[in-house]
This record gives structure tokens, C-alpha cells and sequence, in this order.
């Protein structure tokens, strides 16, 4: 193993260990939280989020993507991206929070005000810890990073569970946001010492400003386009309907976020060290997307079939209208997962405009699709996803054929493993799923068998078709046995 390929592995083993355990911490709090909230005040919460969200992209101006894949990085330019932050956060807090009321009587529900005031609040600090943050993403240090999230996520759970027992509502998910930011700035005080930003400048912001305003323009379109379906079904369907789509996304969202997340980000700055250093990117994007195909294929499409004793176990009897959400939602997602790291690419080669270009198209498609489909039902607006990630899987492609390594014969070919070890996990849970009346009896013995099946039938797969991930999970192994 080359020492650049150790390097990769070390940092990607400690981003999945700080995702999982992100996941252990937000799995236990969705549950618990699910049945102490109602659908309408989880759906007050999802709105005013994906509006906060919207704002979040030009809050960020693409700097510290900036900072992670520059090629020469001095005192001047990181000081610039701080400042940057700074200035634009400010401006957008300010904003938020003198048009909270508004927002509230536009959707004729003053909570949804409410919560959007206390997110406002956490755009003051954030950039006290972003570029600390991107300058350790930059340099692989992982360590410092999982210890960071480890005490954001324990409060955010903590304070979540808390003030909803304590029955604050929707309220108590907006105070465990800012009680998370503080804790989160605090960690990257204590453990991002080291990269902390000396001072305010602003004398290389026309190196920066090309780049930012690209991927800003871009995460702007991303962001209206993923929220649209919140804000759109809140708007038009109610609260109530808005909180089943946002549990039945729910576990798309926590794989993409919690999983995904973890590859994406060692793989951006991985990228654009490759292309820094080699000009080897697009041949590291192709055997980044087997790995996430091979597990991101047979975990939606186990939820697809189990979506049904998933939303009965882990929220209660009172989210089962988000199950045919959640079914359409993960058979699109299967779609998007060859599309999920295409921006990462992307961006990390210097060609934001692409991702620009790109997501204006197939996010303007979205937000139309959705607009429609929500005239009909929340269903409808979930299987609408599918026509979107077709758009955006022949809009990017399109432009990843351009590069040899990228062509689509090669991508079919390396792909065809993942496709083989989804159909072998997915063999027990389709036989759970059409055995009649076996689900709605026993839910949670049908959930077991189907999960241990899948398990199974994915390691049969890696060995069966020579998968990397199996490669993998023996050099794991074998780590192990040399420690012991």
C-alpha cells in the first residue's frame, strides 16, 4: 500500500467512524423525538430548517471549498476566506432575523417564524469555526474532527430529547441547534487550535471571488431544489403533510448525511490533492462511486421493501402515511447515488461552473416537477424524484464522458458489481415482502430476518462478483488480528 493510499484510508476509517457515531446519536433522538412531537410540529421544525437552509449556501460563498482545494494556500487567502465568512454570516443573521415574523405569516403559522428567529442566531458564530474546520478537512486530520462533531452531536441530542420531554415542542430541535453551535465552536477552540485564523483581511478577495460566486450560484440552486419538496408540500399540504414527507425522506436524508457525508469528505479534498499532485482525479471519482454504489444500492433498496416495519419500529404507528414516501424517496435516491459525488469532482478540479451549469438545469426541472406534483399528494411529490435524478444523471454524464477514464462502457463495467451484490441482499427481503400478511403481523421479526438476510446476502455478493469493498473489509480484518 502506498503511503498517499494509507493516508486516504486512515482519514476515510475516522470521517465513518465520526459519521456513525452522528448516526447512533440521530437515530436514537429521531425516535425518541417522534413520539414525543406530533407530525404538525415536526413539520413546523422541517420548513422553517430547509428555509435556514437556503440561506446557509450564500452564508458559506464557497470559501472554504476555496481554502480545500487551492494549490498554493497563504496567510493572506485564509485570512480573506475568514473574513468573507464573517461578513456575509452576519449580514444573512441580520436578515433572518428581521424576517422571521414575516416568514411565519406566510405560512400562517408564527412558529414557523419562531424556530427560524433562533437558527438566524447560529449564523453569528458559525464562522468562528468554518475555516479552522476546511483547513483541517484540507490537510486529512481527521482526529480533531470526529472529536469536534462527537461533542456537537451529544448536545444536540441531549438538548433535543431534553426540552421535547420537557414539552417545548418544535422549539426544543431550534435551542439544540444553537446549543450544538456553541459546542461545536468551542471544539474547534480547543481541538483546531492550531488552524485558527490570525486576524481580518480582505486583500486577496479577487483571488477568491470567481470561484466562490460559482459554487455559491450552484449551492444556492442545490439547496432550493433538495428544500423544495419541504417547502412546497408545507406551503401547499400543510404542516402535517410536511412532517410525514420529512420522516419518510428521513432515512434518505440520514444515509446521505451520515454516510455519504463521511466518504464525501475525505473524497473532495482527496480529489483535489490527486489532481493537485497527479492529474489523477477522475480515475479516483470511478472507484469512489463502486464504493458508494455497493453500499448505498443495497441499503435503499432494503428500505424500499422494509420501509413499511422501518417507519412502524423506529417512529410509531402515527408515521405510517410516510411509508409510501419513504418508498418512492429510496428508489429515487438508488437513482441519485451516481450522481452524489459529481459535484464533489467537480469543484475539486477547478470546474465549478459544470456543477453551475448543471444544477441550475436539473434543479429548476425539480422545483417545477414538484410544484405540480404537490397539486395531487405527498406521494406524487416523492415519485417526482425520479424523473429529477434521470435529468441530472444524463446532465452530468454527459460532461464526465469527456475524460477517458470517465467514458460510459467503463463506467457500466465497473459498475456491474455493485448491481450484482444489490440484487443477492435485496433476495430475502423481497421474499419477506411478498409473503402475505407476515410484515403487518409481525413487523419487527420480519424486520430482523430481512436485515440479517440482506447482511448476508451482501457479503455473499462482495465475494461472489470480487467487489473492493471486500478487499476492504479483509485488510479491516487483518489491521485487527496485527493489533492483537
Amino acid at each position: 500500500m502506498t503511503k498517499r493510499n494509507g493516508g486516504i484510508r486512515k482519514a476515510l476509517s475516522l470521517s465513518f467512524a465520526q459519521t456513525y457515531t452522528g448516526l447512533v446519536f440521530n437515530l436514537v433522538t429521531v425516535i425518541i423525538v417522534s413520539r414525543l412531537l406530533t407530525p404538525a410540529q415536526i413539520g413546523v421544525f422541517s420548513v422553517a430548517a430547509a428555509l435556514t437552509t437556503l440561506a446557509q449556501m450564500l452564508r458559506g460563498f464557497g470559501v472554504n471549498e476555496y481554502v480545500v482545494q487551492e494549490k498554493v494556500l497563504d496567510e493572506a487567502t485564509i485570512r480573506t476566506a475568514f473574513t468573507l465568512s464573517l461578513i456575509i454570516a452576519w449580514i444573512l443573521a441580520i436578515i433572518l432575523f428581521a424576517a422571521s415574523s414575516m416568514i411565519g405569516l406566510f405560512y400562517g403559522n408564527p412558529g414557523v417564524g419562531q424556530v427560524v428567529r433562533v437558527l438566524s442566531v447560529t449564523f453569528f458564530l458559525l464562522p468562528f469555526g468554518t475555516t479552522a474546520l476546511a483547513l483541517m478537512q484540507r490537510d486529512l486530520e481527521f482526529g480533531p474532527l470526529y472529536k469536534i462533531r462527537l461533542g456537537e452531536n451529544a448536545v444536540r441530542s441531549g438538548v433535543t430529547i431534553g426540552l421535547a420531554y420537557a414539552g417545548f415542542g418544535y422549539m426544543s430541535m431550534a435551542w439544540a441547534s444553537l446549543a450544538a453551535m456553541v459546542a461545536w465552536i468551542i471544539g474547534c477552540a480547543v481541538w483546531g487550535w492550531a488552524y485558527r485564523v490570525r486576524g481580518l483581511d480582505l486583500s486577496q478577495w479577487r483571488r477568491i471571488l470567481p470561484f466562490s460566486l460559482n459554487l455559491t450560484i450552484s449551492d444556492i440552486v442545490i439547496q432550493l431544489g433538495e428544500q423544495s419538496s419541504n417547502i412546497v408540500v408545507g406551503k401547499m399540504l400543510g404542516m402535517a403533510a410536511a412532517g410525514f414527507y420529512s420522516r419518510g425522506y428521513g432515512l434518505v436524508n440520514m444515509f446521505r448525511e451520515k454516510v455519504l457525508s463521511a466518504i464525501n469528505a475525505v473524497a473532495y479534498p482527496a480529489f483535489a490533492r490527486e489532481h493537485r499532485e497527479r492529474d489523477a482525479a477522475p480515475d479516483l471519482f470511478i472507484r469512489s462511486l463502486v464504493y458508494v454504489t455497493g453500499i448505498s444500492w443495497p441499503f435503499l433498496g432494503f428500505a424500499v421493501l422494509m420501509a413499511s416495519p422501518i417507519i412502524r419500529l423506529f417512529f410509531g404507528d402515527q408515521w405510517d402515511a410516510a411509508v409510501p414516501v419513504m418508498r418512492w424517496l429510496c428508489g429515487a435516491a438508488i437513482l441519485g447515488a451516481l450522481t452524489f459525488q459529481c459535484n464533489q469532482f467537480f469543484t475539486a478540479i477547478g470546474r465549478v461552473g459544470v456543477v453551475t451549469s448543471v444544477q441550475i438545469q436539473y434543479q429548476l426541472v425539480r422545483l417545477g416537477i414538484t410544484i405540480v406534483a404537490a397539486f395531487y399528494s405527498i406521494e406524487a411529490v416523492a415519485a417526482s424524484q425520479f424523473p429529477v435524478y434521470i435529468v441530472a444523471a444524463v446532465l452530468y454524464y454527459w460532461k464526465l464522458n469527456q475524460y477517458e477514464a470517465l467514458m460510459i462502457k467503463k463506467f457500466t463495467k465497473a459498475l456491474l458489481p455493485s448491481a450484482v451484490v444489490t440484487m443477492t441482499s435485496c433476495i430475502i427481503p423481497a421474499i419477506i415482502f411478498i409473503w402475505h400478511g407476515f410484515i403487518s403481523a409481525h413487523y419487527i421479526l420480519a424486520l430482523i430476518v430481512a436485515g440479517v438476510g440482506a447482511g448476508l446476502g451482501w457479503l455473499f455478493g462482495l465475494m461472489l462478483t470480487g467487489h473492493p469493498l471486500m478487499h476492504e473489509i479483509r485488510h479491516g480484518i487483518s489491521q485487527l488480528h496485527r493489533r492483537n
